[in-house]
């Protein structure tokens, strides 16, 4: 049988990956699960973007090739639907888009489009500029931590465009840590040796758990209120989700609070381990923070960014790119090959994992000049070809539903603090990278926001 889409099945002459060598009786599994960013991107580098590693009885295959990423994301991605990864996403969020596949996702992706409109981008704009200012109004020259203070940013920000409501302190400390440590578990889930029913109370299980039912405590809170008075509630992201096309059947209220999940955790953790490499990267490179107030003062003057500006700010756009080359919150991306096919002129056996590692694809030797830098202008005039090799958005039918909303509140928010604030850190050693579900730094990044003048 052929997958539609799909090219026929290779012949079984072709040879299997090259095996990446040791690990001992549990393979790699012990490496992959300290380091899913780096281990894999440092075996991808030493053997030519393609390599099959073992981890306990199960191979995956390892690209670190945009050109085979390509095939995987956008050619033949009805050969490569999501797997065991993104359906471990599902403990938390449910039957919600980023864990789902097939017909379900397509029926759902389409319902949740509108919610993305080009015109919701204005509000976007307003509510993150409103947050910055709030955020850095309590800023009084101390050190921050730079991944709190962006946890704040990112909740206070999905409250506002998702919700219409400010989420407290205290309720938002509690969302981040919960939500962080629920990650953190899902990654040992991921690649652990046994993966226990949900049921079982092992302190993995108890952690997934317990995110879950804070999650749907808050948000199930707020759907209910919505749906007892649709009539009389904001048009925010939430009021369009229930909404849906004007085509579209009600969804019954699991399936809206298994989005409504989605869009609240990817809305906020991703766009916060962003904004965290960001003020790091931002502190580190003070000229690059005076060029963005250079660029921002001629067009924008004293009043913050509208979506309408980002054209006109060209080096606000790249320093978003190269940090989020170099630190994309989403490192790998797993797909589990559907039938037999040839992938780079190797055999990919049906039902096998298959790891686009993002990360080995953003700092590879051979795509990027200096991948380990930190270069704005490596995006700027010819540069700007060199987009087509970043993902951190994915490539194909499932990139990101929000890659637009998050560069925007990147900008925005970026552009606030410059203007504000010049960050400095509190300590010179080089800060470490964490493979959580997102990357992240290694210990607390701790900053010193200095007043402009």
């Amino acid at each position: 049988m052929t997958i539609a889409g799909s090219q026929p099945a290779p012949p079984a002459a072709l040879p299997d990956v090259p095996a990446l060598e040791g690990g001992g009786p549990l393979g790699h599994l012990r490496a992959m699960a300290a380091a899913p960013h780096s281990f894999p991107a440092a075996a991808l580098q030493a053997h030519g973007g393609i390599v099959g590693i073992r981890l306990g009885p199960r191979r995956i295959v390892a690209i670190g090739r945009p050109d085979l990423a390509r095939e995987v994301l956008v050619t033949r991605a009805d050969r490569y639907p999501r797997g065991r990864i993104n359906r471990n996403l599902g403990a938390v969020i449910g039957e919600g888009l980023l864990a789902t596949e097939g017909d379900l996702w397509r029926a759902r992706r389409r319902r949740m489009q509108p919610s993305f409109r080009a015109d919701r981008l204005g509000d976007l704009a307003a509510t993150t500029a409103a947050v910055m200012a709030e955020t850095m109004d309590r800023w009084a020259g101390d050190p921050i931590d730079a991944g709190q203070e962006a946890g704040r940013i990112a909740i206070g920000v999905i409250g506002g465009v998702l919700l219409s409501r400010r989420i407290g302190e205290g309720e938002g400390a509690a969302f981040v840590a919960a939500v962080q440590d629920c990650l953190a578990q899902l990654m040992r889930r991921n690649w652990s040796f046994i993966r226990w029913p949900l049921w079982v109370p092992v302190p993995v299980n108890r952690a997934v758990n317990a995110t879950r039912r804070t999650l749907e405590a808050f948000l199930g809170r707020e759907l209910d209120r919505r749906l007892a008075a649709p009539d009389a509630q904001p048009d925010d992201l939430l009021a369009a989700l229930i909404r849906g096309r004007p085509d579209d059947a009600p969804l019954p209220r699991q399936a809206l609070l298994d989005e409504l999940k989605t869009l609240f955790a990817a809305g906020f953790e991703t766009t916060a381990t962003a904004l965290t490499w960001l003020m790091h990267l931002l502190a580190r490179h003070p000229g690059v923070a005076q060029a963005l107030r250079d660029e921002a003062l001629p067009v924008l003057g004293d009043r913050a960014p509208t979506p309408a500006d980002l054209p006109r700010l060209p080096y606000a756009a790249a320093v978003v790119e190269e940090a989020m080359r170099l630190y994309p919150p989403v490192y790998n991306m797993g797909r589990d090959c559907a039938a037999d096919d040839d992938l780079g002129g190797f055999r990919i056996r049906a039902g096998t994992t298959v790891l686009v590692s993002i990360f080995a694809i953003h700092r590879s030797p051979a795509l990027w000049e200096a991948p380990e830098d930190f270069r704005p202008d490596r995006f700027l005039g010819a540069g700007a070809a060199a987009r087509r090799n970043l993902l951190p958005y994915a490539w194909g039918r499932h990139q990101c539903i929000g890659n637009h909303f998050a560069d925007l509140e990147l900008v925005v928010a970026m552009l606030a603090l410059v203007r504000r604030w010049r960050l400095e850190p509190v300590e010179e050693a080089p800060i470490g990278l964490r493979g959580r579900t997102t990357l992240a730094p290694d210990r607390p990044l701790m900053l010193r926001p200095v007043p402009l003048a």
